[in-house]
């Protein structure tokens, strides 16, 4: 009966040891998913932060363009005006240029 009990002894010790093993496996179950949990919630954080940068950007890029349209197409026609009225005033130059050379070898024969 001797060998019987510490049989019995020893498998019991077996069954505390393989126990506390669980345990400490669940133990460290449990922190690597509250560490998963916690580094799903700062990538929740860090989504959302990203889409409001993407929205933001897209919004700043779309009145850029807005503002290129209109302030471009405004610059384009003043450039546009102010070259018509140049060349307009250099074509009159130059008719007043050749009056005046017209005038001048008149009165260089005239002399």
């Amino acid at each position: 009966m001797a060998g019987v009990d510490v049989s019995l002894v020893e498998q019991l010790e077996s069954i505390r040891i393989a126990i506390e093993e669980i345990l400490r496996a669940c133990s460290r179950i449990a922190n690597d998913v509250a560490e998963c949990s916690r580094v799903g919630r700062n990538a929740e954080v860090d989504v959302t932060a990203a889409e409001r940068a993407v929205n933001e950007a897209e919004r700043v890029l779309r009145e850029a363009e807005r503002l290129l349209k209109v302030d471009g197409q405004n610059a384009l026609q003043e450039a546009a005006e102010k070259q018509a009225e140049l060349g307009h005033q250099s074509q009159r130059m130059t008719e007043m240029s050749r009056e005046a050379r017209e005038l001048a070898d008149t009165c260089v024969y005239a002399v």
